[in-house]
């Protein structure tokens, strides 16, 4: 009886780890294949023991989003409030992939992108 419980959680947690090892294959090459370009301002990183997420908001048909996009060169954080170019999914929203080496400084392009003056400022 032990060993039918401990082989069924071992059975949920391989197929959990699988599930999401494959939804996260899904979802970058969504963003490689038919990812759509535009503008995002990043806006705060979270470093812990080995890793980091890099935030920014993006604004998608108006509506505003939020997403990591990965590891960012040493010392990015000072970047902080500025502008680059973002891929993003639009099956999976809030998904993307950021240029870190492609900051947007077009005020114009920018507001496009659907962020307000305001945003410029901050």
């Amino acid at each position: 009886m032990k060993k039918i419980i401990l082989r069924s959680i071992l059975v949920i947690i391989l197929s959990t780890f699988i599930y999401y090892l494959v939804k996260g294959y899904m979802i970058k090459e969504d963003i490689e294949k038919t990812g759509k370009i535009t503008v995002g301002k990043y806006i705060y990183q979270d470093k812990w023991a080995k890793g980091e997420a890099n935030y920014f908001t993006f604004y998608i048909d108006g509506k505003k989003f939020k997403g990591n996009g990965g590891r960012s060169p040493k010392g990015f954080s000072k970047n902080i409030g500025k502008f680059y170019k973002i891929r993003y999914s639009e099956k999976y929203k809030g998904r993307l992939t950021a240029f870190f080496n492609e900051e947007v400084t077009d005020t114009i392009n920018i507001l496009k992108s659907g962020f307000t003056k305001e945003d410029l400022k901050k």
